[in-house]
């Protein structure tokens, strides 16, 4: 506490602490007392407070088009960018697409994720991303983007990487989330986002908020975004208010 650590920290502290210890700690009224005191003191904040605009990145990705004339480091950070922005998944979750998992149709690709990720348990389904064609946009589909980005990257692919993102440069790997995140908040700062503010992680923030201010019910938004029916995650967490110019009061009342 004295070095800063704020609720969520101590708390999770107690609970590895009470897994361990031979005495319930979880019933000592001091300890309750204290946690009761840090969180009044330090309580928990979500990241963020508003989140950005999809629109002008859309507008920047739109422009990226066709992907087969892009520098590879470009084509990745469209399709990496896209495919958060579609899909609302964790970057975890991207890291493990695997391209033997990726099924076309006359109508689009499905993604299905095999390995364990964070929300992985007995009981609970596996994700599956199911992204259409957009032909209306043809700079905007991101199941073109992932099918070409395949294509653009063959050559470029070793024997035994099935992963679908890969690095760009020699050996031409399997990369991280870590990665990803970079190449991401790479495409969001030529956007024009605040990157300093806003990290990659803001793309599910934006999604999620973007959606369901266009109307997509909440039900639809929980299973994109791999919550519970019953999660409340995204009332407490994710559904921010979307970042505006602080002269649109003015310049409402003067284009009126």
């Amino acid at each position: 506490f004295k070095e800063g650590a704020g609720y969520s920290t101590l708390n999770t502290a107690r609970s590895t602490i009470s897994l361990i210890s031979i005495y319930n700690i979880n019933k000592n009224g001091l300890i309750g007392r204290f946690l009761k005191g840090v969180f009044n003191q330090r309580p928990t904040k979500p990241k963020y407070s508003t989140t950005w605009d999809i629109t002008p990145v859309l507008n920047f990705i739109e422009s990226l088009h066709p992907l087969r004339q892009l520098r590879l480091k470009q084509a990745v950070e469209k399709v990496a960018t896209l495919l958060a922005l579609t899909t609302a998944q964790r970057l975890q979750t991207l890291a493990l697409i695997n391209i033997n998992n990726i099924v076309k149709s006359h109508s689009g690709i499905s993604i299905k994720i095999t390995e364990r990720i964070k929300t992985s348990k007995p009981g609970v389904f596996q994700p599956e991303l199911i992204l259409p064609f957009f032909k209306e946009k043809p700079g905007l589909c991101v199941a073109s983007a992932i099918l070409d980005y395949i294509d653009y990257t063959k050559e470029l692919r070793s024997n035994n990487n099935e992963r679908l993102f890969i690095a760009t440069m020699k050996p031409f790997g399997a990369v991280s989330s870590q990665t990803i995140g970079h190449w991401i908040k790479s495409l969001l700062g030529k956007a024009g986002i605040d990157t300093n503010l806003f990290t990659a992680y803001s793309t599910r923030h934006a999604a999620v908020s973007a959606a369901h201010k266009r109307g997509v019910d909440i039900t639809s938004i929980r299973r994109s975004a791999g919550w519970g029916p019953d999660s409340l995650t995204f009332f407490k967490f994710y559904n921010r208010p979307i970042q505006s110019p602080n002269d649109q009061f003015a310049r409402a009342i003067l284009n009126s």
